[in-house]
């Protein structure tokens, strides 16, 4: 009974060919890692406020309130969406880690298939099954083809249940040793970074004077890019507070006008635009002299939840703000709206 349970739970055998194991290794790495640190360590360190950072040890949770949002927006509500999604979090952040290890891989791709599957079939509105060319479709399969044909050679599991007569001794310390190279040579450019420099009130100020330009947007029912000639004026309305009142022409000639109001936070790290709070993630004077602003925050996009990011760009006679949306870790952004204007 345990050598079943065991053969079960780490069995692996080699491929055909050590080419073909070798290959396996550099593709079981990749697939792992790439799941670990671009899907669930970035949702763990994506926490931004001190009330998200306390669910890594409180019992509320571990993910991101967008995330979550998500989940139970799946239907995944019982007992709580704050579970699922935690559990989503770590299955995809240590299955990750195993897999790419190469230990308990079948399990491991077995639980990131399903979530995938999840993904790819359930929250996409209209699921092309087969022919789908998008990244959650492409995950699913790869896991399932990890979880049917294990971690191969060069893997824990395989050292784990080989005939101990077979292999030298030395052979699977190595194995582990290399592995943990990799590991840490994939994981170093994720290091945490200083903080971005603060934006100031005379940097975002620049914004209030009239402009006139562009306005680029996604149309979702055509999925086609629309241009329309806008106007901007600008106005200080509060103390670190900017109206920007927005006039577009539509095709038919017919004036539209809007306004966004921002607030930029008294220590210069959040510019609250229309009530969404977005974090400051980088403020740099670029080679042309021109300063590029980054701003990210959680919000709503066509009725999802996602990952807002504004990037301005801001010279004394041309300025550019455009918005991109992301509906979470290991997903593309893509680019909702963009306004060019000049003086």
């Amino acid at each position: 009974m345990f050598l079943n349970m065991k053969k079960v739970l780490f069995g692996a055998a080699a491929l055909p060919t050590r080419a073909a194991d070798v290959a396996w290794l550099l593709f079981r790495l990749h697939l792992g890692l790439s799941i670990a640190l671009g899907a669930g360590w970035s949702k763990l360190v994506g926490l931004y406020t001190a009330t998200e950072a306390a669910k890594l040890t409180g019992t509320a949770g571990a993910a991101p309130d967008w995330f979550v949002q998500q989940v139970a927006g799946l239907g995944f509500t019982f007992p709580s969406p704050y579970l699922w999604a935690t559990l989503a979090v770590w299955g995809e952040f240590g299955g990750g880690l195993l897999l790419a290890l190469g230990l308990l891989t079948r399990l491991n791709a077995l639980q990131l298939a399903f979530q995938f599957f999840v993904v790819a079939f359930l929250w996409y509105e209209k699921p092309e099954p087969v022919l789908g060319m998008y990244y959650q479709q492409l995950l699913f399969w790869a896991f399932v083809l990890a979880a049917a044909l294990g971690g191969g050679r060069y893997s824990l599991d395989y050292w784990l249940t080989r005939p101990a007569r077979t292999t030298p001794a030395w052979r699977p310390a190595a194995t582990v040793a290399l592995l943990a190279g990799l590991f840490l040579a994939a994981a170093t450019p994720v290091q945490a970074q200083n903080p971005p420099e603060p934006v100031t009130w005379p940097q975002l100020q620049l914004l209030a004077q009239p402009w006139s330009g562009t306005l680029t947007y996604l149309d979702y029912r055509s999925q086609q890019s629309v241009t329309l000639p806008t106007k901007l004026s600008g106005r200080q309305s509060g103390a670190r507070q900017l109206t920007l009142a927005f006039t577009y022409e539509e095709p038919n000639g017919q004036q539209v006008s809007g306004a966004d109001t921002l607030e930029l936070s008294a220590d210069g790290q959040t510019v609250t635009w229309d009530g969404v709070a977005l974090r400051v993630r980088q403020n740099t004077v670029l080679p042309d002299q021109s300063r590029q602003l980054v701003l990210e925050g959680e919000g709503q996009d066509n009725g999802k939840s996602c990952l807002i990011r504004k990037t301005l760009q801001l010279m004394a006679r041309q300025v550019s703000v455009k918005k991109e949306i992301s509906y979470g870790p290991g997903y593309a952004f893509i680019t909702r709206n963009t306004y060019l204007f000049s003086k």
